[in-house]
């Protein structure tokens, strides 16, 4: 166990927690019908992974042991498993070592281990009240329209959710009954945020208004400035490319209109809740939904993707080279060449993935490519946004078992990075010894 390098530990450790999630949804009575080992394990790995694909109807299909074995997995997934246990073993006393902290860093994505578990223990704290406050304030907008019981247990499952970007739904139609509730669409929207904004920025937040620290850093500003870009840029974009669109989004009222755009610019970068049948939207609705999912959230976070930094980094970093300054720039600091190598590896193999993967499921399914590339988009960037099959259930419905263990594969890389993934499966991060000299190639 101590030969293994913190990206592998971190990808085991969601590997048995889906394991186990996997038997206990076999062997408890968390389903109305019996289902088969693959829809289980699919079902399982998408909440560890937070991303809210479905091949069964979370609703109809599962008991309520089921759907709350769901919720579980969703606060570990999103928090991950090696954090809670790390942070459980802090409250009991135990000191953890150097490999533990080097653990926790690499899944929380911190940089160093200073300050680690004072870290820790603010997210934890900060996690619980935010999905407690989300808790409150949709039961406050759901008590009236359903029972007491279910407006309780469906306000937590949605305040969980939504903070985790897992896109889980107790209603078979997502959230389209809501389409035009103001408060409700709000506050989901803010948990989804707040969750993709990644823990590091929470914190430091956090410490610049409580006056610890006199600026916000670099990765933060960052953060900010690309996570309000990219939701008014795809809500803008979203209300364009549906414009006239009379089957789709323009068939609504002015007000639903907004909103649901709005809504789906926020969610579709890594949450997967919908307001509107993402059927009846254009293909050009459809590839940009492709593009934010692609995207997805911020690093440290509940939510997938190559995240905001990592193309803000490639397109600063192209915009320098075509102004041919060999510097790239971001808020007065210099990006290191390093962080820029880091950056093109992470979008390449990205891309590479995702081309192969949709490929192979097209040829063996033969259904619709764009509605294929959009499942394998959303299940690699742990979204859950899907086309659908039928109601309540993910286009990968129909999917063969092999496909449907390729998109299991595709959520399991996703959640744990491309990077860490492949740095997990091959080797680990080193600087060479040797360096060779340089070759002069035409590009």
């Amino acid at each position: 166990m101590k030969k293994l390098s913190p990206p592998r530990i971190i990808l085991l450790s969601y590997l048995g927690l889906i394991l186990i999630g996997t038997f206990l949804f076999k062997a408890l009575p968390t389903t109305r019908e019996p289902v088969g080992w693959v829809d289980s394990l699919f079902t399982i790995t998408s909440a560890v992974t937070v991303t809210g694909l479905t091949v069964l109807d979370t609703g109809k299909d599962l008991t309520f042991l089921g759907q709350t074995l769901i919720l579980i997995l969703i606060q570990i997934g999103g928090l991950g498993y090696m954090t809670l246990t790390t942070f459980f073993l802090i409250t009991l006393g135990r000191r953890i070592g150097i490999k533990e902290r080097l653990i926790l860093s690499e899944a929380l994505n911190y940089p160093g281990v200073y300050g680690l578990v004072r870290f820790l223990k603010r997210v934890i704290l900060f996690v619980f009240a935010v999905e407690l406050l989300g808790f409150i304030l949709l039961f406050v907008d759901l008590q009236g329209k359903l029972t007491l019981r279910e407006a309780l247990f469906v306000s937590l499952f949605h305040s969980v959710s939504a903070f985790n970007n897992a896109g889980f739904s107790t209603f078979s139609n997502s959230l389209e009954n809501f389409r035009g509730d103001l408060f409700l669409n709000l506050v989901v929207c803010l948990l989804i945020i707040v969750g993709g904004l990644g823990f590091f920025v929470i914190n430091e937040i956090y410490l610049y208004l409580r006056g610890d620290i006199n600026r916000l850093s670099t990765h933060t500003k960052l953060v900010l400035t690309t996570t309000f870009l990219f939701i008014l840029g795809g809500w803008v974009s979203l209300i364009l490319t549906e414009l006239f669109h009379y089957s789709g989004i323009w068939s609504l009222s002015w007000k639903e209109r907004l909103l649901s755009t709005f809504f789906l610019s926020v969610s579709s970068r890594t949450a997967g809740f919908s307001t509107v049948d993402l059927g009846t939207l254009s293909e050009s609705s459809l590839f940009l939904l492709i593009l934010l999912m692609f995207v997805g959230a911020s690093p440290g976070g509940t939510g997938g993707g190559v995240k905001t930094t990592t193309l803000a980094v490639m397109l600063l970093s192209i915009l320098s080279y075509i102004r041919g300054v060999s510097e790239v720039v971001v808020f007065r600091r210099s990006v290191p060449r390093s962080q820029i190598h880091r950056a093109m590896v992470i979008i390449t193999l990205s891309f590479t993935y995702i081309s192969f993967v949709n490929l192979l499921i097209d040829r063996l399914e033969e259904k619709d490519f764009l509605a294929t590339a959009f499942e394998v988009v959303s299940a690699f960037s742990t979204t859950g946004l899907s086309l659908g099959s039928g109601e309540g259930l993910s286009f990968c419905a129909d999917f063969s078992a092999i496909s449907k263990l390729l998109i299991v594969l595709t959520m399991i890389v996703g959640r744990v990075g491309i990077l860490s993934f492949a740095i997990a499966m091959i080797g680990r991060e080193r600087e060479p010894r040797l360096r060779h000299p340089e070759a002069r190639l035409l590009l």
